[in-house]
C-alpha cells in the first residue's frame, strides 16, 4: 500500500506505519457515510435553491407565453466588431459569475451534519429547519456581463438587448413579447397564490392542534380481524379423500397374518456340553 502524507509532515526514519497513520491524521470517509451524505444534502439544496429554481421559472414562464399564444423568438443581435454603425448591434462583455460558496460555515444546514445527530424533527424544530433550508444568496455578478450598444455606449443585459434587436427588425414581435399577461392567466396566477397561502394556514393549524403525547384516540374505530372470508375459504373447499377413511373398519383380506415364535432348541454352551431343552 501506499502512503501518502500531508503537507508539512516529514516522517521519521524509524517510524512505525501507526505512527504515520496518526500523523497524516484520521482515515478517509466511504461514500456511503452518513455524514457525509448529510453534507452532500446541503450543498444539492444550495445548488437547487441559486441555479436549478431560477432556471425552472424562466422555463415556466416561456411555457406561459406559448399557451397564452405569445411564443416570440428573439433576434440575436449583432457584433459591434462587425457592424459598428447597425443601430442594434453590440459588443458582447465577458461575464464572470461569483461562485457557489460551498463551505460548512456558510452553509446553513451544514451545522447538523455531524457524527451522532438526530435524524428526526417535528413541531417547531421542523418548521425551523424547513425555513433555513431555503435560506440562501442569490447568484452575482463578479465582473461584466450583459452588453454594451455599439452606437450609444450604453450597458444593458442580453435580454434587453435581443428584445431590442427584436424591435428593430419586427416590432409587431416584439410588442407581443412584452405585452402584459392576459386576465385568465392573472386569474389564475392570484388563484395559485391564495391556495398556497391556504396551505401555510393549514400547516400552522396542524402544528399547533399537534396530538399529545402518551394519549389514545377515541373517536377512531377499533380495528376487528375479519374472519368471514377464512369461513367462505373453508367451506369452499374440496373435501379430503382421506377424511371418511378414519371411523371404517379395516379390510381382513389386506390383513396379514403374523408369522408363528420361533421355539429355541437346544444348543451348546460355553464349555462345550449340551444344553437340554426344558
Amino acid at each position: 500500500s501506499i502512503l501518502v502524507l500531508s503537507p508539512g509532515v516529514t516522517p521519521h526514519p524509524q517510524s512505525s506505519p501507526a505512527s504515520l497513520f496518526e500523523a497524516c491524521g484520521t482515515m478517509g470517509k466511504s461514500i456511503r457515510c452518513k455524514v457525509k451524505k448529510r453534507l452532500r444534502t446541503a450543498k444539492r439544496q444550495r445548488v437547487d435553491a441559486m441555479i436549478i429554481a431560477p432556471r425552472e421559472k424562466a422555463h415556466s414562464e416561456a411555457l406561459k407565453r406559448v399557451a397564452e399564444g405569445r411564443q416570440v423568438t428573439l433576434a440575436r443581435p449583432k457584433n459591434g466588431f462587425l457592424y459598428p454603425k447597425e443601430p442594434d448591434a453590440i459588443f458582447p462583455q465577458h461575464e464572470i459569475m461569483k461562485p457557489i460558496d460551498f463551505r460548512s460555515e456558510n452553509l446553513p444546514m451544514a451545522r447538523f451534519a455531524f457524527r451522532g445527530n438526530r435524524r428526526k424533527y417535528a413541531g417547531v424544530e421542523a418548521q425551523d429547519m424547513k425555513e433555513l433550508s431555503k435560506t440562501h444568496p442569490k447568484m452575482q455578478v463578479l465582473a461584466g456581463g450583459g452588453a454594451v450598444m455599439a452606437t450609444t455606449g450604453q450597458k444593458v443585459s442580453k435580454e434587453e438587448a435581443e428584445l431590442f434587436a427584436t424591435a428593430h427588425r419586427n416590432p409587431a414581435a416584439a410588442a407581443m413579447y412584452a405585452a402584459p399577461a392576459s386576465a385568465s392567466s392573472a386569474v389564475a396566477e392570484a388563484l395559485a397564490a391564495e391556495e398556497a397561502a391556504d396551505e401555510v394556514a393549514d400547516d400552522d393549524k396542524e402544528m399547533e392542534e399537534a396530538d399529545p403525547e402518551n394519549a389514545a384516540d377515541h373517536s377512531r374505530r377499533p380495528l376487528v380481524k375479519d374472519t368471514r372470508r377464512v369461513k367462505r375459504t373453508a367451506e369452499a373447499r374440496p373435501r379430503s379423500a382421506n377424511v371418511g377413511k378414519k371411523n371404517k373398519p379395516a379390510n381382513p383380506a389386506a390383513v396379514s397374518e403374523k408369522p408363528a415364535p420361533v421355539k429355541k432348541t437346544a444348543g451348546k454352551t460355553k464349555a462345550g456340553s449340551d444344553k437340554m431343552q426344558d
